[in-house]
């Protein structure tokens, strides 16, 4: 599999943000058709939660990208930092706490969808960059992806004896 340097570091990322834009900006429309159907009266609450998941999410995506840089300069696959619980931190970032935070902020319930449907889009788009990791990393890779989670961490009950 040829993998060129673009692909390398941004993987699917730059046609997931196209899509997924196109896809809020679709429901920003459909919540105007509608009428904005408003998720609560009060406030507060709702721009707390907002701002805790947007904060969350950017702290994520910057945690991320300053642990990921330094793996990209060795050629290494990278599970350390927020790579030890999902692979795909900087997506998840994205598509679960930032979206969502937004949902909460623009006090909709046609973009509290969004996340959901950030969510299938991007599980249909990853498995191709999943493919150039496993093409590059092997088994490595494989063993790695069987134990974390795409976009949310797998977490294991571990049974006592």
């Amino acid at each position: 599999m040829q993998i060129s340097g673009f692909q390398k570091i941004f993987g699917v990322g730059p046609s997931g943000a196209l899509l997924s834009l196109m896809l809020l900006a679709l429901l920003w429309w459909i919540d105007g058709l509608v009428g904005r159907p408003a998720i609560a009266d009060r406030t507060a609450w709702r721009y707390a939660a907002a701002v805790v998941l947007i904060l969350s999410g950017a702290g994520l995506h910057v945690w991320s990208f300053v642990t990921l840089r330094h793996w990209w300069r060795h050629d290494r696959l990278c599970t350390r930092g927020p790579f030890r619980f999902v692979r795909h931190p900087m997506y998840s970032a994205w598509i679960t706490l930032v979206a969502g935070g937004a949902a909460l902020a623009t006090n909709s319930w046609i973009m509290l969808a969004g996340p959901v449907l950030l969510h299938l889009l991007w599980h249909r788009l990853v498995p191709r960059e999943e493919r150039m990791m496993d093409a590059v990393f092997g088994r490595t890779y494989r063993e790695y992806a069987a134990r974390t989670g795409r976009f949310l961490p797998r977490w294991r009950l571990s049974r006592r004896s």
